[in-house]
Order: structure tokens, then sequence, then C-alpha cells
């Protein structure tokens, strides 16, 4: 109903919040909740009585991963709610309130795409150090913006994704092959920036394997403090950038 992100699609179950009243045992439909919906909680879309985006983002912290928590609490933040409203939402005694905070703790506007925002979870599961967002590099007189910079190891990492070579508001009027080539320019470019070492393009699903991630990481000389021992918790959907 707000038009935020998922990582594995809006599916079943459907939550929704009701009187204690009208409680009843879950089923593999629908999930009953009871914590009580102010009215500066509820808004109107169409004939539905639906949270705002703050409450459906502390919904979501609250009652899924970390992941998930956070590709919709920067989507939100990007859409231009701000952090307070979300902290503003998080019920002091509501269960999953620790996860909750901490989604909005590590919620970021500069994240450009679902895919950014869920590269940022992996590389915190990783170990990695703390990356500039958006970082700004002048080459012959041009700005490039790159995803992801760590300026002690000399490493850009760039989210690719298919929608910048199908998509209009990425081509710009342009064919893919125009595109392929313009960013092989960029790449090249930017490893004439004093400081960059290597740009790394990951795709949306490598960012769901964590071993081969961390292999690519640390060949690249990122330090990865962890050593993944699991596979993601959710399958590779289709991207969103």
């Amino acid at each position: 109903m707000h038009g935020l992100p998922s990582l594995g699609g809006w599916s079943m179950p459907v939550h929704a919040t009701v009187p204690e009243s009208m409680y009843r045992a879950r089923t593999s439909e629908l999930v009953l909740h009871t914590r009580p919906v102010s009215a500066a909680d509820r808004i109107r879309a169409g004939d539905l009585a639906i949270t705002t985006v703050p409450r459906t983002v502390i919904d979501i912290a609250m009652t899924d991963d970390l992941r998930t928590g956070v590709v919709v609490a920067d989507a939100a933040l990007r859409s231009g709610i701000g952090r307070d409203d979300l902290w503003r939402a998080v019920h002091p005694s509501a269960r999953g309130r620790a996860r909750a905070a901490q989604v909005v703790d590590l919620a970021d506007a500069r994240s450009g795409s679902p895919a950014e925002s869920l590269a940022r979870v992996v590389f915190r599961e990783l170990g990695l150090p703390v990356p500039v967002l958006q970082q700004e590099f002048v080459v012959g007189g041009r700005r490039f913006a790159v995803d992801f910079w760590f300026p002690d190891e000399g490493v850009v990492i760039e989210i690719d994704g298919r929608a910048k070579y199908t998509q209009e508001r990425y081509l710009g009027g342009r064919d893919q092959t125009e595109v392929f080539l313009d960013e092989k320019r960029r790449h090249a470019r930017l490893l004439t920036v004093p400081g960059v070492r290597t740009v790394l393009r990951v795709e949306w699903r490598e960012l769901f394997d964590l071993d081969a991630l961390a292999v690519r990481f640390r060949a690249a000389g990122l330090p990865c403090a962890i050593r993944p021992v699991r596979s993601a918790r959710h399958p590779a959907p289709t991207p969103n950038r």
C-alpha cells in the first residue's frame, strides 16, 4: 500500500492489527497483532484503515529480520520520512523493540536502492569496515558518485543490477551497448583516482552467497572479520534496481 520494497515479495501470511476482542490464533494466511494503533499511527487508503509509513516500518522491523527491516527503513527515509518519525513509532514496551531500534539506527537514506540497503547489512554480517556511502570523485572535470567507498583499503564497491541496462530511467535514451560502454569507461576513470586501488562490481544475487563474497572481498584487500558459515535466509529475488 505504501510502495515499500521487499526482499522476497509481500506474500502470505498477511499481518493485521486488530482490537484484542478480535484476536484469534494465527493461520497460514493471517497473523493478528493487538498492539494499539493510535490516531497518529492510522491513515486511510481508499476503504482501508492502514498504519502510517513510520508505524509500518517499525512493525516490519519488529517481526522480520535485520535485512528486511533495513531495506524497508532505507526506502522510507528516501521517500522523505524523518528518522525522528521512525523513533517515535518505536513503542518502549513492545516486543521486538531492540530489533526495531537497531534497524532505525542503521537506516540510511543515502542507500539508493534495495540492493544497496541489503549490501550494507551483508557487509556488516561479514565484519567489513563501515564504508562511505555515495562518495564523489572528480575525474577530468566530471563527478562520479560510487555506491560504497572503503578509503583505508582503497576499494570501491558498485552494486550492479539488470535494471541499469534495461530500464529507461537508467538508459536515458541510450541503448544497452552504449550503457555498457559508458560503465566500462566509468570503471576505468575511477581507477585513475589517487587512492582508488580496486573497483568491485557486485551483482544482486551475489549478496546471497556470503562465502563467495568473502573470498572476493579478501582478494581485493577488504578485511572480513567474520567467516560466514551458513547460507543466506532469503532466496535471490528479482532486483528492484
